[in-house]
């Protein structure tokens, strides 16, 4: 018999090893975001093209198709600098064990909510991204499947906006995780202090396909000539990974969108010219 077990933890990148017994699907989920890097090669012969709201791209080399609404964004945005971060980990040994029985996924929101605002930890712009319920599965190792599936916890997520604009990337993010009752069996923060400091030039959208396509985005892009089609278009700040000295949050654009296999995969190029 083989217990497939999963961890409710705030993953940084680099700090697990994914052949021990993190499962990938598991660790995107925690991350809130699958990243999938891709680069093209430039062409000669690249045209992006306004059409009633949306952008659509030729001379791609058939790598990343742009076919999505662009977004209504003024010449600058205000930027920020980070006056301080805060980081809180509490309760890791409690999260991964069988129960008999969780609240809803309702009461695991009401109970967050409360956990957090006992807490003063409901800083301003945060918001309650997902909910989800894990499970403790035994499988038979020799046909796979699952013969018995044991509640385990629910995980409340919540993000962050800065100025009416989605804070993206791994940090400014809270897990709260609730066992039997009103347990509270893991909690998770990062958050970063911010002040405006001014305005910044933003970088035409057009621009910046330019650049997604040539691989000069925010995060380290891989060759890997999967083609991929972007059908979201928006603009925000990005956070980095908890811990990482970032002393401003300036915009970026970020593009979503599916590669070849059906993946989500998400892009970010900074914005300010």
């Amino acid at each position: 018999m083989k217990v497939q077990m999963i961890l409710c933890m705030h993953i940084i990148p680099g700090s697990v090893n994914l052949n021990k017994i993190v499962p990938l699907t598991f660790l995107m989920l925690v991350l809130g975001v699958c990243v999938v890097s891709f680069v093209t090669e430039p062409d000669e012969s690249n045209e992006y093209l306004l059409d009633t709201g949306k952008i659509k791209s030729s001379g791609l080399n058939n790598e990343i198709t742009i076919n999505a609404s662009v977004p209504d964004v003024g010449k600058t945005l205000p930027y920020y600098k980070v006056i301080k971060e805060e980081k809180i980990r509490e309760n890791v040994d409690k999260v991964i064990a069988p129960r008999k029985s969780l609240p809803s996924e309702e009461e695991a929101v009401e109970i967050a909510n409360k956990f957090l605002e006992e807490r003063n930890s409901l800083p301003e712009g945060v918001y309650m991204s997902n909910v989800e319920t894990f499970t403790i599965k035994t499988s038979n190792e020799d046909s796979g499947s699952v013969e018995k599936e044991t509640p385990a916890f629910l995980r409340v997520s919540y993000n962050r906006i800065l100025d009416g604009y989605p804070v993206v990337g791994p940090g400014d993010s809270m897990e709260v995780c609730i066992g039997e009752k009103e347990e509270i069996v893991y909690f998770f923060k990062t958050w970063r202090e911010v002040q405006n400091v001014g305005e910044v030039s933003i970088l035409d959208v057009n621009s910046a396909i330019e650049k997604l396509n040539q691989g000069d985005s925010v995060q380290p892009v891989k060759s890997g000539h999967k083609p991929v089609e972007i059908n979201e278009i928006e603009i925000g700040y990005y956070s980095d990974t908890p811990g990482e000295k970032q002393d401003f949050y300036k915009p970026v654009w970020i593009f979503r969108g599916t590669d070849e296999e059906g993946d989500d995969i998400t892009r970010y190029v900074n914005a300010s010219s």
